[in-house]
């Protein structure tokens, strides 16, 4: 069952992330389809949806208009470059207009008043200049001297340019024919004949401000250089167009992108609905790892509700004006590829953030309602369970903010009242607003201290708790109300603790007595075992398998009887029953002694110990019991360390407490924790390969601590260490106490 749960919530996991992926490409191609239908749009103004071929587009009628202008300016504004080079084509007023503007020349008193002359060379003075403006009249006129002349002729360079340019632009096309007449029947210019034109099917004969139209739009042709010419122009455009020009060009772009037209809408179209579809489904499944489980909820959804549709909608606010702006950018730098490529790429960034804020704030919506915490994660809400919080009565009493706000207010009002008096000149009022004023704070400092002196006492109360001082108790009456609901807190802390404590060592002292009472039950026909094994021992005994069986009993009753003692003795350490009588223990003295004892066991296991003890070390310990220790630490070594290894002992000093570490290297893997090991019947040996009982470092442990003593083990590896720590014998202290147990 919790295989197929699990499946169905990897396979609900990957579904999210298609359906995610899905969502993003949509958001792109939406976009991408966009800005192609944006591009174009500007370029053909819908154009291609609007007609049905390209010869009613207003593009092309533009750059018909425009050769049919090149014509009209090339033939009979123009003629030929001889005469622009004479300056016939010359207009003073508008060389004099673009020679102001290009110098930055303000027209105003000193144009007015001068006029230039002929030779555009020097200025003609018409009426007094203002001595304010003499220095401005001085620049212009240096100005005059120095460059119009050039500009002039600059001036006639750019029209022979135009000239040249629009010559040859006529030339370039080869789908453009045109045939001018003058007045009498003449030929001007053109690139083919009358008669040519005639047999085209788009044609156009223009004649003052009157035309034979056959292209569709031309009811009227406004030029007043033709107009005032008396000239006949003969125009067409070939059907169907040849490569070779820009017509030919535009006519293939044209139709290119009204192909392109459906494809485009249906892109978005679909698009726009997998936007809808793929959204719909993230919401649906927001905050579920399997069907019919409980909504999980991200780190998003720790922003309060409200607080996070205030940030989305700013952040609308704020992508909004960004899309617009970086779209109208795309709009007017159409002709600047490089910024419009870099434009487009910032708006597409930015649409792709907006989709994902947006599905963040959809989806975390989504769980907030289907986990019915949409109210409830507010800022409101929040607020209000706070309040309702200070009036609940549990920790802290709600009248107090109030108290509090009453008095601030209560002072700044009778502050402004003795401000007023005093500036009024009432010095009777201002004496008693005074006095009313210190009367008022007096009270509440007094208010104050007592509710300190409160909360000082409960911290006492927490103080002593905290150092084990479980019988302090609190005294309730003496507490000020401000604070009487946080004592009664403490007070039934403290209540309950010492209930624990009771029942903690009520239990122990009952399972401390069950061991003892048992053992010593279990003594009693244990040792009529062992006497009367004994007794086999010595009879003679025929049967070899009978002595091997009475050896296997004397080995194993001993072995029971130490676990009896053992349980004894760790029952009575736990429960703080053994007698502890200090004196003088010299720490390596009696380890050599317990190496000297069980040193046949050590050579068996084949254990080297090294001894490492510089100064002498006399501990204030009780002797048995901590030759008892040692014991047990020794007996662990043998029986969990390495086969022929070293053990190493350090033995010295430190501070006041003498100290003895035991380091070996463990025969297996140590699994467990150091406190583990301490507790009773737990084995380093989860085998059970090893004889023990499980309670050595257990009994080590309370016998070092009955005598102020620390036991340590840290276990790094197989490396295994125990720490025993005792006070240092001081001779003073302990001589006084030798002469008051004389006394």
């Amino acid at each position: 069952m919790a295989t197929k749960s699990k499946k169905t919530s990897q396979y609900l996991t990957r579904t999210k992330i298609f359906v995610a992926i899905i969502y993003f490409i949509s958001v792109l191609t939406l976009y991408l389809s966009s800005m192609i239908f944006l591009n174009i749009s500007q370029n053909w103004k819908y154009q291609a949806v609007a007609t049905n071929n390209y010869y009613e587009t207003q593009n092309f009628r533009t750059r018909f208009d425009k050769l049919l202008n090149n014509v009209i300016n090339v033939s009979i504004y123009y003629k030929d470059e001889n005469s622009i080079e004479a300056g016939e084509h010359l207009s003073r007023e508008d060389l004099l207009t673009s020679f102001k503007n290009y110098y930055s020349v303000i027209d105003g008193i000193i144009t007015q008043s001068t006029e230039i002359n002929d030779t555009y060379d020097g200025l003609i003075v018409k009426n007094k200049i203002p001595e304010n403006l003499q220095n401005n009249f001085e620049e212009y006129k240096t100005l005059v001297e120095t460059r119009l002349y050039q500009y002039r002729n600059m001036y006639i360079q750019n029209q022979l340019e135009s000239y040249r340019n629009m010559k040859r632009e006529l030339n370039d096309y080869e789908n453009f024919f045109y045939y001018l007449e003058d007045e009498n029947g003449n030929k001007i210019s053109g690139n083919i004949s009358k008669e040519g034109i005639s047999n085209m099917t788009r044609s156009i004969i223009l004649e003052g401000g009157f035309s034979i139209d056959n292209l569709g739009y031309y009811e009227e042709y406004h030029d007043e250089i033709f107009e005032k010419s008396g000239c006949k122009l003969y125009a067409a455009i070939r059907e169907p167009l040849l490569p070779g020009d820009a017509f030919y060009r535009e006519q293939e772009e044209f139709y290119m992108i009204k192909r392109s037209y459906p494809i485009l809408t249906g892109v978005a179209i679909i698009a726009c609905i997998t936007i809808i579809i793929s959204l719909l489904y993230l919401i649906r499944v927001a905050g579920q790892s399997q069907k019919g489980g409980e909504i999980e909820y991200l780190v998003v959804d720790r922003i309060y509700n409200d607080i996070h549709i205030i940030i989305f909608m700013i952040f609308n606010l704020i992508a909004g004006f960004m899309i617009l702006t970086l779209c109208s950018m795309i709009l007017y730098n159409s002709t600047y590829y490089l910024w419009t490529y870099i434009f487009s790429t910032l708006l597409g960034a930015l649409l792709i953030l907006y989709s994902t804020v947006w599905l963040s704030f959809t989806t975390s919506l989504s769980r907030q309602i289907k986990g019915r915490r949409f109210f409830s994660n507010t800022l409101i809400a929040a607020i209000l369970r706070k309040i309702s919080y200070l009036f609940s009565g549990k920790t802290f009493c709600g009248w107090i903010v109030f108290l509090l706000m009453g008095y601030g207010m209560a002072n700044c009002i009778m502050t402004m009242f003795l401000l007023n008096a005093i500036l009024c000149g009432t010095g009777g009022i201002a004496l008693f607003l005074l006095f009313c004023m210190l009367l008022f704070n007096g009270i509440a400092a007094a208010f104050c201290v007592r509710a300190l002196g409160s909360l000082t006492k409960v911290m006492i109360s927490v103080k002593e708790t905290s150092k084990g001082n479980i019988a302090y108790e609190l005294d309730l009456k003496k507490i000020s109300p401000s604070f009487k609901n946080f004592a009664e807190d403490v007070a039934n802390i403290q209540c309950g603790l010492r209930e624990a404590v009771e029942e903690a060592v009520k239990g122990e002292r009952m399972k401390a007595e069950l061991i003892t009472n048992v053992s010593h039950d279990l003594k009693t026909p244990l040792t009529s075992i062992i006497t009367y094994v004994d007794l086999l021992k010595k009879e003679k005994l025929d049967n070899e398998k009978a002595e091997e069986f009475v050896e296997v009993l004397h080995e194993k009753s001993y072995r029971l009887k130490q676990l009896i003692e053992d349980l004894i003795e760790a029952s009575k350490a736990s429960s703080g029953n053994l007698t502890v009588t200090k004196g003088k223990v010299d720490l390596k003295l009696l380890f050599m002694q317990a190496i000297g004892e069980l040193e046949e066991k050590i050579e068996k296991a084949g254990l080297t110990i090294k001894i490492n003890c510089d100064q002498e070390t006399i501990i204030y310990a009780d002797g048995r019991h901590m030759w008892r220790i040692l014991e047990n630490l020794i007996t662990n070594v043998i029986k969990y360390s390495m086969p022929h290894s070293r053990v190493y002992v350090d033995i010295f000093h430190m501070n006041d407490m003498g100290v003895i570490i035991i380091k070996n290297i463990s025969a297996s893997s140590i699994d467990i924790t150091p406190d583990q090991l301490m507790d009773r019947f737990v084995r380093g040996d989860v085998s059970r390969t090893t004889e023990g009982s499980g309670l050595g470092l257990s009994i080590a442990k309370s016998l070092s601590e009955i005598q102020d003593g620390k036991f340590e083990i840290n276990i790094d590896g197989d490396l295994f260490k125990a720490i025993v720590m005792m006070p240092i014998w001081i001779e003073q202290d302990t001589e006084e106490l030798e002469k008051q147990q004389i006394e």
